[in-house]
C-alpha cells in the first residue's frame, strides 16, 4: 500500500511538471519572453486533468515582457497570470476559460518609451512628467493615468504649472496625452483598471476565452 501511494505521489510530481513545463513554454514562445516563466499549476489530480485535456488553473509569473507599439518596444517589468481552465491548442499555444492578469510599468521604461523623465504624480492616479525645452530650460507637468481602450493605458488631463513658457506647453502636451497600447499581453483581454504606485503604474485586466498568444494590432 505505502508502495502504491509513493509510486502515485511520484505520477503525481511528473504529471505536475509536465503540465508547469508545458504552459510555461507555450508562454515563453508566444509572448517573447527571454526565458520560461514560473509557472504552478493547481488542482488534483493533475494527471487526471491533463487526460481530460483541461488544467483546472495555472499561475504564470513573468518579468521583463515586451510589449510592440508601434514598431517601438514597451517592457513591462512584472506580468502575473491567473488561468482557469487551461485547454493546449493544436498549434501549441494554451487557451483559458478565464483570465486575470497583473502587469507593472515601471517609471524608467516609461521615460524611455515617452522620452520624459515620468515618475509618480500629486494626487490620485496622476504621474509627474519632467522634461528639457531648447532655450526654457527645464519643465514639469502632470497627467492623469486611465483605461484609454480595452488595451490601452492612456495619459490625459495634463497640468502645466503657470510659469511655463506658451511655446513649451504644446510639447509637453504632445508628449503626455497619448495612448499606450499593452500589445503582447494575452489575446482576449481587456484593461479594467490602472493605478499609479510608488514603482510604476499597474494595470487589471480580465477576459473570457484568453489566449498565450501575442495581441495583434
Amino acid at each position: 500500500m505505502a508502495l502504491t501511494l509513493l509510486a502515485a505521489a511520484g505520477g503525481e510530481t511528473l504529471a505536475a511538471q509536465y503540465a508547469q513545463e508545458r504552459i510555461a513554454d507555450s508562454a515563453r514562445r508566444n509572448l517573447g519572453l527571454a526565458s520560461a516563466p514560473e509557472v504552478h499549476v493547481h488542482g488534483f489530480p493533475v494527471s487526471l486533468q491533463l487526460a481530460r485535456g483541461v488544467v483546472t488553473g495555472a499561475d504564470i509569473d513573468a518579468v521583463r515582457v515586451p510589449a510592440d507599439v508601434d514598431g517601438r518596444v514597451l517592457t513591462v517589468q512584472g506580468v502575473a497570470v491567473h488561468l482557469r481552465g487551461v485547454h493546449q491548442e493544436q498549434d501549441g499555444g494554451e487557451r483559458a476559460d478565464e483570465a486575470e492578469v497583473t502587469a507593472t510599468v515601471a517609471y524608467d521604461d516609461l521615460s524611455a518609451f515617452y522620452g520624459v523623465a515620468i515618475g509618480r504624480g500629486d494626487g490620485d492616479n496622476r504621474v509627474a512628467a519632467t522634461a528639457r525645452v531648447p532655450l526654457f530650460g527645464q519643465v514639469s507637468a502632470s497627467a492623469r493615468v486611465g483605461v484609454a481602450g480595452p488595451g490601452a493605458v492612456g495619459l490625459d488631463d495634463v497640468l502645466l504649472p503657470e510659469n511655463v513658457p506658451p511655446a513649451a506647453r504644446p510639447l509637453l502636451e504632445r508628449a503626455l496625452e497619448r495612448r499606450t497600447p499593452l500589445d503582447g499581453l494575452p489575446e482576449g483581454l481587456a484593461l479594467r483598471s490602472v493605478a499609479v504606485t510608488d514603482h510604476g503604474i499597474v494595470a487589471h485586466m480580465s477576459g473570457h476565452g484568453v489566449e498565450l498568444r501575442p495581441r495583434t494590432a
